[in-house]
């Protein structure tokens, strides 16, 4: 009989697919310049940072770009995260609500000029 009360450890299993261990060691790879493991990273990765950038942006459109703005950014800056400060997963995930909510203050901003436009007839 399992124990529903005793941890988890098969989270921390680095050969099971999507296991901190494995995105840690997938992330330090993608620091060394590792295309193919960003691919990996991506892969385990993007489904869950879509679901979460549909939740932030008023558009599919809008929700996809955040995704590609946020991976640039994790390819960018991989070298600098620091495990001691949270997963690898939660790191990605502020890189795509940061690009996410960026991109909905740019469009309301978008928006505002144009009624303003629209009412005053000046640019």
């Amino acid at each position: 009989m399992t124990d529903l009360l005793a941890p988890d450890t098969t989270a921390d299993e680095p050969s099971r697919p999507g296991s901190e261990a494995q995105l840690h060691a997938l992330l330090t790879a993608v620091a060394a310049g590792d295309r193919s493991a960003f691919a990996e990273l991506y892969d385990a990765t993007a489904g869950a940072a879509f679901g979460l950038a549909l939740r932030l942006t008023a558009s599919r459109e809008a929700a996809e770009e955040a995704v590609r703005q946020a991976f640039l950014d994790v390819w960018r800056e991989a070298r600098w995260f620091d495990a001691g400060t949270g997963t690898v997963r939660a790191w990605i995930l502020a890189r795509l609500r940061r690009r996410a909510v960026g991109r909905g203050r740019l469009a309301e901003m978008r928006d505002a000029l144009t009624r303003l436009h629209d009412a005053t007839g000046r640019a």
